[in-house]
């Protein structure tokens, strides 16, 4: 019983599909919403008809005649319904929407155009009617329904082997386009940075020129930056200023992370002072915080200072192990209840710099 009212609906919505795709709809402002809006619903009517159609012959053992083996059979029905309702949908869609220069094969819109969504799914709807009745099966030839059904399935396969063809190629033409795009653009910003650098005056603000001498970046424009860098007469000086700052020394840890400085003493003590207002700060914001995520301190220069201490402030009459502890219970600051759980990902960092310097 079921099964002839699937195999109604079925067939209003294939009669749907052929009645949208008769002539050429307007496809431009609210008409081509429309129009794809009325062509998913049908395709979307169809397809999912089809499938309880399909899913009840197989339980009345009306495609009994493919295979004895209930799973071999119910993949063979399972396929065919894909390949079928793929084919119908996508010939209803090519058949006026349609572009010259697609990598999909031209064989695809050849049949749509040729009302493929029609004659290449109505074998396997005339397959499904002949096989609603098993008793129909005893009278009828068998070529009437098993034909069809291998027809439909074997163009299906075909069509939607296409399908698979034109959509590879598609996504390895969209990746190549992104890349070459991406690399445009990465070699715009770099040219950029370093049309910037090289616009830097001795008398320009020195704290323009750290990031850009940091360890990861490019190593032209690193050295680019060094250059400008030491080009001002008392360099040193002004980085050591700058660190001194509690609104700057964050950007001085960009330089200093793979940039050795000629006074290293004179550093030592206010790159512990500065870890210090480090860890008010990272105390302050967890507290206050209305968002915090794991990598939420990531970009403090957390790790930098770290690399720095180590490859050229120790030993230097300071002992930055009681500040890394303060940055370390800063970290370990218990969050809002929102939050609860949260576990910054730089800390991993600062545990293993307390364990390798561990007294």
């Amino acid at each position: 019983m079921f099964g002839y009212i699937f195999f109604f609906l079925t067939a209003c919505f294939y009669i749907g599909l052929a009645m949208i795709t008769a002539s050429k709809p307007n496809l431009s402002g609210e008409n081509a919403m429309g129009h794809g809006l009325a062509l998913f619903f049908l395709g979307a009517g169809f397809a999912l008809m089809s499938l309880a159609l399909a899913i009840s012959i197989s339980v009345g053992g009306g495609f009994n005649w493919i295979s004895q083996a209930s799973g071999t059979r119910l993949l063979v029905v399972l396929l065919t319904w894909l390949v079928v309702a793929l084919t119908t949908f996508c010939c209803a869609i090519f058949k006026w929407e349609w572009y010259n220069d697609t990598l999909y094969p031209e064989f695809l819109h050849w049949l749509a155009v040729r009302n493929g969504q029609l004659w290449l799914s109505l074998p396997w709807l005339v397959a499904c009617a002949l096989s609603l009745n098993t008793n129909w099966q005893v009278t009828a030839s068998p070529y009437a329904f098993k034909l069809p059904f291998w027809f439909a399935l074997c163009v299906g396969v075909v069509y939607s082997g296409g399908l698979l063809i034109g959509y590879l190629r598609e996504s390895a033409k969209s990746a190549q386009t992104y890349a070459a795009e991406e690399s445009a653009q990465r070699d715009r910003w770099h040219q950029q940075t370093l049309d910037e650098i090289a616009k830097q005056q001795p008398t320009d603000p020195i704290i323009n020129l750290l990031g850009h001498a940091n360890r990861f970046r490019d190593d032209d424009v690193r050295k680019a930056a060094l250059e400008k860098i030491k080009a001002h007469p008392n360099w040193e000086s002004e980085i050591l200023d700058l660190l001194k700052d509690k609104r700057s020394y964050r950007e001085v840890y960009d330089f200093l992370d793979g940039n050795r400085v000629e006074h290293p003493d004179q550093f030592a003590e206010p790159l512990n002072e500065s870890i210090l207002w480090l860890a008010d700060n990272i105390k302050a914001e967890i507290k206050d915080s209305n968002n915090l995520q794991h990598w939420s301190f990531d970009m403090y220069g957390i790790d930098k200072v770290l690399r720095a201490i180590d490859d050229q402030f120790m030993n230097r009459g300071v002992d930055f192990y009681p500040s890394i502890v303060r940055l370390k219970q800063s970290l370990d600051t218990t969050p809002p209840e929102r939050f609860k759980g949260v576990r910054f990902s730089i800390a991993g960092e600062v545990d293993r710099w307390l364990r390798s310097h561990r007294k």
